[in-house]
């Protein structure tokens, strides 16, 4: 196989060259990688292949790339260097915008893909991931200059497999953790919470986030990003499978010179967005629609992304936002994407393959939607607007994302109940057994407060055990935020206007607006008062730890600007 560069990377000669002898940086780079990973094929044109490792739903990368290394080497194919970036950190003190982990997850890993990609000057990349954190960081990565001009292709790790016990119920992550909480709180027994332990996740390489991983994956699939493989790689045979599917296409866009810069455009991302209304997807992916299209010139704010997102229906009953698990989608997934490109629904975009999306999926059956229960039709959806919103109103008037589930239904005030972290609501609450009616907990998070996952467990916990219980949950954390399926929720409020309410102050949650305010005391929109606050907020001096901490707390962007937006 005779490869050869695009002739965009001649300018940028401090980086990338030709001719690997020309930079004594990527020469030594490369003898490096030769010296310890010693690969088959041919060590002229070498391939950076790299993806996370330390978390369990990493795991299955390290099978996928092993195969895939062998199939490029394959009839004097390039060789692939494997060079795992570990998927563990310390998160702690990162918060400085209400977005702390997420944000230094994608900086610190961008950093080390993109100073990778510098030293050993590779003639294509393969990247793996898995979770709502590692794709926003390679999809971006892959849009910067001169990134964009060396083929990609991406690898998906993998997505939780479920136990299921004996009445047929698929056990998640979710199951367990809900379980604990209550065992926690004295409402049930160990004998529930070890059945359930002993049911959950049984392959390598689940995903623990729940539906995040899901998430990532259809949105990049719409966009032409990634292949929509038959099964969602459930199975270590599915993701063999994947991986030779990938490797295939991967090998012709090498062959052709296909790059990111001539076959990816705004269309792509515009496809990536209906997908988190047309599905249901987590409020990540818009969250982290600035921080993702900014290499590539392209800018998003909330309002952007839900002017595209709230004409699309929804019509997919998945969860975060549906009744089914990602396993229930089996091999529909390539049907699904040619329905919605036949009808027009989505843009019929150029892969990062080459072929545009109706070409790579034409030989896909049509969908029967009489004869499954996971996605309808767009003339008969679920609904015909998302249940993925966003809101507006004085706390956060440049959006915040929510889910909307049953319980957001109707208007009233809610009085503030302030919690300066986890520890703080799970004291007042008496570890989640003792929510007040008609309260608005607002979690504010500290230094070291990362995920409120618990947090979310413990309100879906409570809701199940008191179906009229009506509570508000407002944060300025980085949650998952399952919990607003079942409870009325938003995340990633700004935190000038949040840390400024007060116990006791009224706030109105409305699905009929879709407005979250600071109500004065005639139940009305206190515009001026929470504007006012929001001025006069000093953000905290985050103490100084000597480490790549500093730097990211300094350039943190605040929620409404989207996850990791720096200059």
């Amino acid at each position: 196989m005779k490869l050869k560069r695009d002739p965009r990377l001649l300018n940028f000669p401090d980086l990338l060259s030709a001719d690997i002898d020309d930079s004594a940086i990527a020469w030594t780079g490369d003898q490096h990688y030769q010296a310890v990973f010693k690969p088959e094929g041919n060590l002229d044109t070498p391939l950076l292949g790299i993806y996370p490792m330390g978390s369990p739903c990493d795991q299955s990368l390290v099978e996928m790339f092993t195969l895939a290394k062998k199939l490029l080497a394959e009839k004097t194919g390039p060789a692939l260097y494997e060079v795992p970036f570990s998927g563990f950190t310390d998160h702690r003190g990162m918060d400085a915008s209400g977005q702390g982990f997420s944000n230094a997850y994608k900086f610190t890993t961008a950093w080390t893909v993109q100073g990778t990609i510098g030293l050993m000057t590779p003639w294509g990349i393969l990247a793996g991931g898995g979770c709502d954190k590692s794709y926003p960081m390679l999809l971006h990565t892959m849009g910067i200059e001169p990134y964009r001009y060396m083929p990609w292709a991406l690898l998906h790790s993998g997505h939780r497999s479920v136990g299921k016990l004996d009445n047929g119920h698929e056990v998640t992550f979710g199951d367990l953790a809900n379980a604990r909480v209550r065992y926690l709180a004295g409402q049930t027994d160990a004998a529930e919470v070890q059945s359930l332990r002993e049911r959950t996740v049984y392959d390598v390489g689940v995903c623990e986030n729940l539906a995040s991983a899901m998430s990532q994956y259809l949105a990049m699939c719409c966009g032409g990003f990634i292949l929509a493989g038959e099964d969602l790689h459930g199975t270590p045979k599915a993701r063999e499978v994947f991986t030779r599917q990938t490797v295939a296409l991967y090998r012709d866009a090498l062959e052709q010179s296909i790059v990111p810069a001539d076959v990816i455009n705004k269309n792509n991302f515009e496809n990536y967005t209906k997908a988190i209304a047309l599905f249901g997807l987590s409020t990540n992916l818009p969250l982290h629609m600035p921080f993702i299209t900014k290499s590539w010139g392209l800018t998003y704010t909330p309002a952007s992304v839900w002017s595209t997102m709230k004409a699309m229906p929804w019509i997919c009953d998945l969860q975060p936002i549906g009744k089914y698990t990602v396993n229930n989608i089996g091999s529909m997934l390539p049907s699904v994407i040619k329905y919605l490109v036949s009808e027009g629904i989505l843009d019929d975009v150029t892969t990062l393959f080459g072929p545009r999306l109706s070409n790579l999926y034409k030989d896909a059956p049509d969908l029967d939607f009489n004869s499954q229960k996971i996605f309808y039709s767009l003339e008969k959806p679920l609904l015909k607007s998302p249940a993925v919103v966003l809101y507006t109103g004085n706390l956060c008037p440049g959006g915040a994302w929510v889910k909307e589930g049953k319980q957001s239904k109707g208007s009233k005030p809610f009085s503030v109940h302030m919690c300066e972290n986890q520890t703080a609501f799970y004291k007042d609450t008496q570890n989640g057994t003792d929510f007040k009616n008609n309260t608005c907990y607002v979690i504010t998070g500290d230094q070291s407060t990362v995920e409120l996952l618990t947090v979310n467990y413990t309100i879906t916990a409570a809701l199940e055990q008191d179906p009229e219980l009506d509570i508000l949950l407002l944060t300025d954390q980085r949650t998952s935020g399952f919990a607003g399926t079942r409870a009325k929720a938003a995340y990633h409020l700004p935190r000038n206007r949040l840390r400024q309410l007060q116990n006791g102050e009224q706030v109105e949650f409305s699905m009929g607006s879709r407005q979250i305010n600071l109500l004065d005391e005639r139940d009305v929109p206190n515009d001026a008062l929470m504007n006012k606050r929001a001025e006069a907020y000093i953000e905290p001096e985050w103490p100084k730890t000597g480490t790549v901490k500093d730097l990211i707390n300094k350039r943190l962007t605040s929620a409404e600007d989207g996850a990791a937006v720096y200059d």
